[in-house]
């Protein structure tokens, strides 16, 4: 059994750790150490060397590398060392070996490695397991592939080294780190990935136990093989090391020659923490702090259901923070002028804050220093309070309402809706954007002059177009799928959405089955009343109320239409997720073209919409009595939300906007 490290000199004790934790429990099986190293000192090799008199299945073989050759290559990982890409060369260097270990020294082993080593590549160029950390940071959209592809930990590799020589993929490794495809963020892993994506075989967690595993499948601890500490917090470090299994790394330590050196490291690290208290903090590389501005956060902290608190909970909270950006939720201020403290919630590991009253706002915010503000559209006006001239706004328009689309609002007669015309916050915008602290994207072209004319912008403004994302289900088979006789409906219950002509519809259409999804919030009583006359007498009529995850998924992915009866509308994300499943759309509104484009769109229908029932009808028959065109629709709609309105592509154009948009802060006008 072959198996590599790459270390400098400062490493040595831990690569011993890793080898005498390998000896201890693969007695049995000849183990050839191969130590790739740019210097090791006399008395390190000395005590490496003692190794093959403890263990006879031992040998050693160190390796110096030629420095220059790995001089050009970037290292952004401040605790990550240049040897770390010594692990490119180990095919070119041993042309005699076929298969190869690589293993980083951060390690320690307590089981047998056979499993591992007889593993067969079936022609892949090399194996290791998914790294569940950079799966939890949604990292992989970053660098182009798909949240589901695998991307390995690079800390334990099984290596393919006669096909990797056959391909040159030392010269392709060292290509991609000099010159990525797009903007790397973790160096040598990275380009293992890109380099080797989809020749790389999956392995068991039992052979790379991280402490992301720990934490997330601490069960599974006891049949771990190979322990990896990763992360800047090591067990030997001076900063506390949080994971678990710590105690195994010096208790392997303990059985090697460094085992006097090791309790005179302790005992130095002891004092430094007794110390710690009495020394200056030196900050390390701090995440960027991103404050959401919303006023709902889709029943999170008590909050409405709403298209923009959905979108700011299940996409922006959920996929955009990583290890460099921090995202804190801000609904606005607590009603109270006096309140001195904000009230903070935890809703799905992030912090939502309410935010002090006026009186003591500005204070706050100067005390939370946030490099950016992000907003869904804008429905306040705190941020008035935001004293520093240098903190910018990234504003998302999703929905800009000129007062002419308020004037059709008004048409609706049977229950008003609620004006929220506010010009304090219109002017805010604008006085941003006459100080350029203010840039805008869009979720839709069509609404670019819209967003011009409420908040008085020079036509020339430019708005970069960043769509809505909507998860797609990867096992969803749109051609195939056996779709019912359903027809649905998504939404708040409420008077803009004019959910009764939904409930017409379904009356005139008794052979199909209608279901509405949704529930009333604000202005609930008067909504619930004009609605009650239809919750019963129509058969064919179900009221399911608020539905989320599988139990929502399920019900689109049945439906054959999604009816949408809506006064106004923007570019409502239910849309986008009826599209996703192949379901079509009927609607009176026809954003960016896609009623029209993959349903059938019934122009404007303006009042209560009564007298305009039957063009509903009309349009539901078209589709359902003409399936082949439907099936042919609903395929492609499905096809363009794949390609326009995927996560992955939002993760990645949405983090370089937050990334790119917070470094201005610094910059000069």
């Amino acid at each position: 059994m072959h198996i590599f490290f790459a270390l400098n000199d400062s490493y040595s004790r831990h690569c011993c750790t890793a080898m005498v934790s390998i000896l201890e429990n693969n007695g049995c099986t000849p183990i050839h150490f191969h130590l790739l190293t740019n210097g090791i000192s006399d008395d390190n090799r000395h005590k490496l060397g003692q190794l093959t008199s403890h263990y006879a299945n031992a040998s050693i073989d160190v390796r110096v590398i030629d420095n220059d050759i790995f001089d050009s290559l970037p290292v952004s990982i401040n605790y990550i060392s240049r040897q770390t890409y010594y692990r490119y060369a180990i095919a070119e260097l041993y042309p005699d070996l076929d298969k190869a270990i690589y293993l980083d020294c951060d390690i320690v082993v307590k089981g047998s490695l056979s499993g591992l080593w007889a593993t067969n590549l079936d022609g892949c160029l090399c194996a290791g397991v998914r790294d569940l950390w950079i799966d939890n940071i949604h990292y992989k959209p970053e660098i182009g592939f798909s949240l589901d592809e695998l991307y390995i930990n690079a800390g334990v590799l099984l290596l393919n080294l006669e096909l990797m020589r056959q391909e040159c993929t030392f010269a392709a490794l060292c290509q991609t780190t000099l010159r990525p495809p797009c903007n790397i963020r973790f160096q040598d892993q990275d380009a293992i990935n890109i380099v080797c994506r989809g020749r790389i075989k999956g392995l068991p967690a039992i052979y790379n136990f991280t402490s992301e595993d720990l934490l997330r499948h601490p069960d599974a601890a006891d049949g771990a093989i190979i322990v990896h500490y990763t992360g800047e917090r090591k067990p030997w470090g001076r900063k506390r090391c949080s994971n678990a299994l710590k105690q195994l790394y010096f208790d392997y330590l303990g059985l090697t020659p460094y085992r006097q050196s090791a309790i005179r490291r302790l005992a130095s690290n002891a004092a430094w923490k007794l110390g710690k208290p009495f020394r200056k903090r030196i900050a390390g590389p701090q995440p960027l702090r991103i404050a959401l501005l919303i006023d709902e956060f889709f029943g999170g902290a008590g909050t409405a259901y709403g298209g923009y608190g959905f979108l700011a909970r299940y996409y922006i909270a959920k996929y955009l923070p990583c290890d460099d950006i921090q995202i804190d939720v801000l609904l606005g201020l607590n009603r109270h002028s006096s309140r001195r403290k904000a009230i903070k919630t935890r809703v799905d590991d992030v912090d939502v804050y309410r935010l002090p009253g006026r009186r003591h706002a500005a204070r706050w915010l100067k005390k939370r220093n946030y490099d950016l503000y992000f907003s869904i559209e804008l429905t306040t006006s705190f941020l008035k309070y935001e004293r520093s001239k240098d903190k910018r706004l990234l504003l998302w328009v999703q929905d800009p309402r000129p007062w002419e689309e308020w004037l059709e609002i008004e048409t609706v007669k049977l229950f008003p809706e609620s004006c929220y015309w506010n010009t304090e916050v219109y002017e805010l915008v604008h006085k941003l954007y006459e100080e350029h602290r203010v840039r805008f994207v869009t979720q839709g072209h069509f609404l670019i002059e819209k967003a011009k004319r409420l908040y008085r912008l020079h036509p020339d403004t430019p708005m970069m177009f960043l769509p809505n994302p909507v998860d797609i289900d990867p096992h969803f088979d749109v051609r195939n799928y056996k779709k019912k006789d359903h027809i649905i409906f998504i939404g708040r219950i409420e008077s803009v959405k004019r959910g009764w002509l939904f409930c017409e519809i379904a009356k005139r259409m008794p052979e199909y089955q209608f279901f509405m999804l949704g529930q009333s919030f604000r202005e609930k009583a008067q909504n619930d009343s004009i609605m009650e006359k239809y919750r019963h007498g129509i058969a064919n009529l179900h009221f399911v109320g608020h539905v989320e995850g599988e139990e929502k998924a399920k019900y689109i992915k049945d439906a054959k239409i999604l009816v949408n009866t809506s006064i106004h509308e923007a570019l409502p994300v239910t849309f986008l997720e009826a599209l996703a499943y192949g379901t079509l759309l009927v609607s009176c509104r026809n954003p960016e073209g896609l009623t029209e484009k993959f349903g059938i769109y019934t122009g404007p229908v303006l009042g209560d919409g009564f007298d305009n029932v039957h063009i509903f009808v009309n349009a539901i028959k078209s589709l359902m009595s003409d399936d082949e065109r439907r099936k042919s629709l609903s395929v492609a709609g499905y096809e363009y939300v794949k390609r326009t309105h995927n996560v992955p592509d939002f993760i990645r154009n949405t983090r370089a906007l937050l990334r790119e948009e917070a470094a201005k802060r610094s910059l000069p006008r």
